[in-house]
Order: C-alpha cells, then sequence, then structure tokens
C-alpha cells in the first residue's frame, strides 16, 4: 500500500520574517499568561522538528528539499527558522488545549476559543501580509517526497490511538472514549490550520488528498504521545512541589 505523495510549499523570502514575529508574539504571550507547561513542549517541538526536518529527512533520507534561498541562509539556518516557528506554536497550542479547568469550564472554553482564533488568524494574516508587502519577493521553495512515509503514519497514527483506547478501559490519564475523539481533533485543527492558511495565501502547491492526509494524519502521529507527556510533566512538578502559576492548571477530573 502506498500513496504518491509531495508536499510543496512556495513563499517569499519576507514570509520569514512575519512567521518570526508572529512566532515571537506567540510565545510573549505564553509567557505573560504564565502557560508554563506549552512554553515548554513548544521548546521539545523545536528540537524534534529540527531533529525530524533537517537530521532525518534533509540529512539522512534526502527527501526533504529547499531551493531559492537567500545568499545569507544556509539550509542548516533555514531548518532552524523553520523548526522554531511551527516546532514552538504546533507543540505549545496542543498543550493549551489539553490543559483543563474543571472548577472553571467557561473559562477553559474561552481560552481555547481565543487561542485557536489566534493560532488560525495568525498564521493567515502573515501569508497574506507577505504578499500584500514587497519587502523581499524571492521565492523559497521547500518540498518533501512522503510517498514512503505515508503508510507509516498511518500505522503510528492507529497504534498510538489503539494505546490510548487500552489506556482508557484502565481508567488511566483520565481518558474517555469523548477525550480521545477531542485529543483527534485537536490533531486535526493544529495541522489543518497550518494547510488551509498557506492554501489561501497561495503557498501550499499540494493536492486536496495532501491536504486531507496531512491534516487527519500528521500531527496525531505525536498528539497520543504529547498528551501523555503532558502528565508525567505535571507528576514531575507535584513531586517536587513547585507551585503551579496563574494560569497553569495542574488540576483535573474526568469528562
Amino acid at each position: 500500500m502506498q500513496f504518491e505523495s509531495i508536499v510543496i510549499r512556495v513563499f517569499d523570502v519576507d514570509f520569514m520574517l512575519f512567521d518570526l514575529v508572529l512566532a515571537g508574539l506567540w510565545i510573549l504571550l505564553l509567557y505573560k499568561k504564565r502557560l508554563v507547561i506549552p512554553l515548554v513542549f513548544g521548546l521539545f517541538g523545536i528540537l524534534v522538528n529540527f531533529i525530524v526536518d533537517y537530521c532525518y529527512w534533509y540529512s539522512i533520507l534526502g527527501i526533504r528539499t529547499v531551493e531559492g534561498l537567500p545568499i545569507w541562509m544556509s539550509p542548516l539556518g533555514f531548518f532552524v527558522y523553520f523548526s522554531i516557528t511551527y516546532g514552538m506554536i504546533q507543540y505549545s497550542y496542543v498543550q493549551v488545549m489539553f490543559m483543563r479547568r474543571p472548577d472553571q469550564p467557561r473559562t477553559e472554553r474561552g481560552n481555547r476559543i481565543k487561542w485557536s482564533l489566534f493560532l488560525f488568524s495568525g498564521w493567515l494574516a502573515i501569508g497574506l501580509l507577505s504578499n500584500i508587502f514587497p519587502i523581499n519577493d524571492s521565492k523559497v521553495t521547500v518540498a518533501r517526497v512522503m510517498t514512503d512515509q505515508r503508510i507509516t503514519e498511518v500505522y503510528a497514527v492507529i497504534a498510538e490511538y489503539a494505546l490510548l483506547a487500552l489506556l482508557a478501559l484502565k481508567n488511566k490519564f483520565e481518558l474517555s472514549p469523548r477525550r480521545i475523539l477531542y485529543i483527534f481533533l485537536v490533531g486535526i485543527f493544529v495541522h489543518f490550520s497550518m494547510e488551509i492558511t498557506l492554501f489561501l495565501a497561495g503557498m501550499r502547491a499540494s493536492s486536496v488528498f495532501d491536504i486531507i492526509f496531512n491534516s487527519v494524519f500528521e500531527f496525531n502521529t505525536g498528539a497520543p504521545i504529547l498528551y501523555l507527556m503532558m502528565f508525567v510533566l505535571i507528576a514531575y512538578i507535584e513531586k517536587h512541589k513547585m507551585r503551579s502559576p496563574q494560569g497553569f492548571p495542574i488540576e483535573s477530573s474526568t469528562d
């Protein structure tokens, strides 16, 4: 079983500037809101994305390519930038969505809606701003050949969500069918937001199949693991009797 799949992104050099500004605002807001766990996972996301994108896909497998970089930026520098922006935002966002305020359901719902709107509108805005302002319209093309990786992603998602189902049967990690579905939908939304905003800004040169497949599977290859890791970090904080900062709820309950 194999899917012919090449994922391509074409953008102006100035898009990287707007992208970094958005990432900086995102980090600043997390810091001001004292959202410690999302910030920690954002840093973790930077590392993971760099290892996967640059070390594995680009350097080892050779399935990731980048063309048209300005003379002042090397492929290494590009993938550092690439890892910072999407690694920080995507990984921290899902932790914001996973955090619970069982005693303040309206606040919890409001926070999730606000961060989701910030995520989507921010990504759409930087794409449109790059098109509107001709700061540097030189084109950068980033591609990855995912033909041999797709089936692995499918198996990974099936295995990880099967693990969540097994843990739910054992009443572990506050898991329930409803909670597992929620994790899956969060994984879809965070990646769909990236895909569709790139498409609307004219930067995503991929097929409809790739956009749908990426949205459903790509981030969900890690969303269950990130959910479980959140509990490990919370347990570490509680064990060391660290005080929970404002806006960082450790309290939790089942659905």
